[in-house]
């Protein structure tokens, strides 16, 4: 139990601020109180990460870490800094350079570099704490002697006794108390007493030396992983002290019997009880036989050998993760992290959802922004993120030793792993391989569809075999039987054949390659069937307006319940998104993995349709309708791509067009083969080169603006405002900055770039804004505002 130690109450940490409305943004604490909760994060840390230690190539890893926590920010005893606190004129030095001042009370000869670089590093980059003490000669390791002799001066002689005194007194009980002791961390060394500006001045050079590769007296290669993890947990450890949030846990994962009795299983299939094993896991498994509670099945394992670790789920696409998070927060009956870049505004909506009477806009912002900081802390212990979250490491980007302190050590799931073009699954893959090689990660893939040759370049990787499934899963999964038709969307038959479907009481889905046709094919159906009866859904819709069709979708169409007659037209969004169950598809042509994906929406159960038998098995399959023109990749996919994925389907359709998982992989051969797949191969060596290069310069101290725009020119858009929009956006920007963004809509950076004589970047506002028309139902219309909606044939993505 924590008791302040009277001696040094007097020293504060942070000073009170409130919002506007008075609410308590920070409340005061003083420098003990602060100093606790850190080192009970990182203690919740160790607990969680225990064998981080071993993966440091460090034993005494915790003990440089507890240490480094206790002083880190003892600088704030400055008299600037505490009159800085009271409101008085800002602080103009770095505290953490004097925390160093307290370095000869807690470290030795073998632990002075590190707990140095621990301390000294928590806040800035080495290359912004040189640029201060070493002023002109940074370069030349000249040391501004009288700026560091004045940040010396800052300590009084009471306050350094003080402090020298409590940290003989407390600190050894916290080391017993909060299970330090048990992993390594030793009692209090100490050094011969130094000349405080001597003492600064050897931490200064020691810091600036350590982030370059070319000083000879700087951090070995050898000393990168323990450099990088130390920092990565300091800083997690201090943000989640200032946040206030609970220290970290352990998460203990469910075993079969608990997630049988959550999920409601009589009992396990074969693959699962299969992947309930320890080790690295490759497992190719159909779509509805239960990929994800293997997958669970296997982080219970790893646990079982390893000890605690995290559980982090990787997927490809944000509208995935937000379900998946949900999907895990109710089996796993625990607090779930999402990391991607719109979580915020998800987290809002959510809260939005749930809204509560008599809370505020401003309360669920709020709690938004707070569940939103834990996630970004990485306080749970289970999170879904987008690989593109882990790549930040690569990277360098600001915080990436966090994002290397909190996967390492862990169980990473990566599910539709087949999703990404090449080069950036060569990244992931680069990623991956850095990963488990040095950062003592375990690793289980997941897909439904996987190619020979990525299935063998990943069975290199992680050294093990592929786990597949039975034949006879394939055959019992079975659900569709495939039509071809020799037509197009732009044939009124086809149109016509949609609206009498749901005229007859069942859901359609219409899946369409490009969001302009998406527009078009929406106006005709809604003349057919009428406004009520038809939706559309595709990435330039606004987020309140995506959510909104969602919504409705959903509650029309969830799958395991009875759906109404409902006409959805989508894009490809509509392959990663909603639990839904459609009773029938018309769908565009695309590569064949999407085609499953398009296809995996409709008969979601294997409930609907006639009942067949094959090779002894009772299915029920539903008619899926993929139309042959065009037979190209309409400017989204590779022509050669759907052109081979049409000839394997046309050989099905002639056999029956039975579909079943046992067939795609020989498809896949076929169609990822010759000239094809060594350009497939091409890229992915392109990206896998470029991240193994980064990963293995990876540095400590020394985050990387210039690599900062390379990767977010991975992102291909930006988010816009319609500038009809613009009034409305104001107004409630000054309500709620979180509601109103909900009005962005996504755009491609070409498309930006072929109306760019419409968008223009609002200095007011901070963002884009699109001189284009916005219509609630058809989204963004990319027609400049002087033009007429076109109705042609030329439906490519612009």
């Amino acid at each position: 139990m924590f008791q302040p130690d009277p001696s040094i109450a007097h020293l504060l940490a942070k000073s009170l601020k409130t919002a506007q409305d008075g609410t308590v943004t920070q409340a005061l604490e003083t420098l003990e109180e602060h100093t606790r909760r850190v080192v009970e994060a990182l203690a919740g840390l160790m607990s969680r990460a225990p064998r981080l230690a071993a993966i440091a190539g460090r034993d005494d890893f915790w003990h440089v870490a507890f240490w480094t926590a206790v002083i880190h920010d003892f600088g704030k005893a400055a008299t600037g800094f505490q009159t800085m606190l009271s409101g008085g004129e800002r602080f103009g030095h770095r505290h953490e350079v004097l925390s160093l001042a307290f370095l000869p009370d807690v470290a030795d000869e073998e632990t002075r570099q590190a707990i140095t670089l621990g301390v000294v590093s928590h806040h800035r980059d080495a290359a912004v704490i040189g640029a201060q003490y070493f002023g002109e000669d940074h370069e030349a390791r000249r040391i501004d002697t009288a700026t560091v002799n004045a940040l010396a001066e800052q300590l009084t002689e009471e306050d350094q006794a003080r402090l020298r005194g409590w940290l003989e007194r407390v600190p050894e009980a916290w080391r017993m108390e909060l299970g330090f002791a048990g992993n390594g961390a030793e009692r209090r060394r100490s050094l011969p007493p130094e000349q405080r500006g001597r003492t600064l001045r050897t931490g200064l050079l020691t810091y600036v030396r350590a982030s370059d590769p070319y000083d000879e007296r700087g951090l070995a290669d050898r000393d990168a992983p323990w450099a990088i993890l130390l920092r990565g947990l300091i800083q997690q450890a201090d943000r989640l002290a200032s946040a206030h949030a609970p220290a970290p846990q352990p998460y203990r994962m469910p075993d079969g019997a608990a997630l049988k009795e959550v999920k409601g299983f009589g009992e396990f299939r074969d693959h699962q009880k299969a992947a309930a094993r320890a080790g690295h896991l490759i497992l190719v498994a159909p779509t509805g036989s239960g990929k994800t509670e293997a997958a669970l099945l296997w982080a219970w394992a790893q646990q079982q050998e390893l000890g605690p670790c995290r559980v982090t789920y990787g997927l490809p696409y944000q509208a995935s993760l937000n379900a998946m998070r949900q999907r895990l927060a109710e089996d796993l009956k625990t607090e779930v992290a999402i990391l991607h870049g719109r979580a915020l505004q998800v987290l809002f909506q959510s809260a939005l959802a749930r809204r509560q009477e008599g809370e505020t806009l401003a309360d669920l912002t709020r709690e938004a922004r707070r569940v939103n900081d834990h996630a970004r802390l990485h306080g749970p212990a289970v999170a879904v993120v987008t690989p593109y979250q882990l790549l930040r490491a690569a990277y360098r980007l600001p915080g990436y030793e966090t994002v290397i302190a909190s996967v390492a050590g862990s169980a990473l799931i990566l599910d539709e792993i087949h999703a990404y073009e090449p080069r950036r699954l060569g990244m992931f893959m680069a990623l991956l391989e850095d990963l488990v090689t040095r950062w003592g990660v375990r690793a289980c893939v997941i897909t439904a569809t996987m190619p020979g040759w990525l299935r063998e370049k990943l069975e290199g990787l992680l050294n093990t075999q592929a786990l597949g499934t039975p034949r006879e899963i394939a055959l019992q999964n079975c659900r569709h039987r495939l039509e071809l038709r020799e037509s197009s969307l732009e044939d009124a038959a086809v149109l016509d054949h949609i609206a009498a479907r749901v005229q007859a009481g069942e859901s359609m889905l219409v899946a369409v390659n490009t969001v302009r046709k998406a527009q078009w094919v929406m106006g005709e159906l809604q003349g057919r069937l009428g406004p009520e009866r038809v939706r559309l859904l595709h990435s330039r819709l606004h987020g309140r307006g995506r959510r909104k069709v969602e919504e409705e979708v959903l509650q029309a169409l969830k799958a395991g319940t009875a759906g109404q007659p409902l006409a959805v037209v989508a894009t490809q969004v509509i392959e990663v998104s909603l639990d839904l169950d459609f009773d029938g598809i018309v769908t565009e042509s695309a590569p064949l993995e999407a085609l499953i994906q398009r296809f995996g929406r409709v008969n979601r159960r294997g409930e609907k349709g006639e009942t067949v038998l094959l090779e002894g098995h009772e299915v029920r399959v539903v008619p899926v309708t993929v139309l042959t023109q065009p037979a190209s990749g309409q400017h989204v996919y590779e022509d050669t791509l759907v052109e081979r994925t049409l000839e394997v389907l046309r050989e099905c359709a002639e056999a029956g067009g039975l579909l079943h998982d046992d067939l795609l992989s020989d498809w896949l051969e076929r169609i990822y083969a010759g000239d094809l797949l060594a350009e497939l191969q091409r890229q992915y060596d392109q990206g896998k080169r470029e991240v193994s290069r980064f990963m293995r310069d990876l540095k400590p101290f020394c985050s990387d603006t210039d690599l900062r725009q390379s990767f977010e020119d991975l992102f291909d858009g930006v988010e816009v405002l319609p500038k009809q929009l613009d009034q409305q956006y104001r107004a409630e920007k000054e309500i709620s900055p979180l509601q109103a963004r909900s009005l962005l809509v996504s755009m491609s950076a070409q498309q930006k770039g072929r109306f760019r004589q419409h968008v223009r970047w609002d200095e007011e506002l901070k963002l884009w804004v699109a001189d284009l028309p916005y219509d609630d139902t058809l989204g963004l219309l990319l027609q400049k505002p002087e033009e007429k909606p076109r109705t042609s044939d030329e439906w490519g993505e612009f």
